[in-house]
């Protein structure tokens, strides 16, 4: 039954139905992820109160501080102080997740390698994951992100401040699935004229400026209500 629900979820994830389904059935069967789900889902209101607002906060950081280990899957291995501790939840420095309706919705890494590639693109825990941050990106990020396909299961990239050369300006130029990004930072990295127009060229239309910040955005997303 849980597969069933969450295959559900993930063939349509913007139907609130489905994942108050989900939750319902996690609830009854004893499974602390069906809270989780029910005050992720009750943040999203924007008529809540700030008293409440922070009691729910407050719930959630309990249950993540008890449970979030486990939820975070393998990807706790590059995210957590002490990942082989049970029942421990204290982030690495410069790494940060980010929670959407009980699932994995984006991440923020100190360093993205190979091994950690394969997983956000095999592990079922990121199955909805979308927004990546990258605290000190380097050419070789965009290598990973671009041989092994993690672009197309992203929307969101930051990849601001690092050490990008035109050579990895290059190498996100070439990738096709560049297009399909919401929006890509490539602010205060070590970019030429070479590296700009590379990128121009893959985005014709997109919002992108010499001078920083260098933000790409598609030119059909309305960004002044895009939550």
């Amino acid at each position: 039954m849980r597969e069933k629900l969450e295959k559900k979820i993930l063939e349509r994830p913007a139907e609130l139905n489905r994942h108050q389904a989900y939750a319902e059935w996690l609830n009854e069967n004893g499974d602390p992820k069906g809270k989780l789900i029910d005050l992720q889902i009750a943040m999203e209101s924007s008529s809540l109160s700030r008293e409440k607002r922070f009691e729910l906060e407050c719930d959630e950081h309990d249950l993540l501080q008890e449970h979030g280990r486990e939820w975070l899957g393998v990807t706790a291995e590059f995210l957590l102080m002490h990942p082989e501790k049970p029942g421990t939840f204290e982030m690495k420095p410069g790494c940060g997740v980010w929670w959407w309706r009980g699932w994995i919705h984006g991440l923020q890494l100190d360093q993205l390698t190979l091994k950690l590639t394969k997983l956000l693109l095999q592990s079922k825990e990121t199955k909805l994951f979308r927004k990546l941050i990258l605290t000190e990106p380097v050419n070789a990020s965009c290598d990973y992100l671009h041989e092994w396909g993690l672009l197309d299961h992203i929307k969101e990239i930051d990849l601001s401040y690092g050490r990008i050369t035109d050579k990895g300006a290059l190498t996100l130029a070439a990738d096709r699935s560049l297009k399909k990004l919401d929006s890509v930072d490539l602010t205060g990295n070590q970019l030429t004229a070479e590296g700009l127009d590379a990128l121009r060229k893959t985005f014709p239309k997109a919002l992108l400026d010499d001078q920083n910040p260098i933000i790409i955005r598609r030119d059909d997303v309305d960004w002044e209500n895009e939550k």
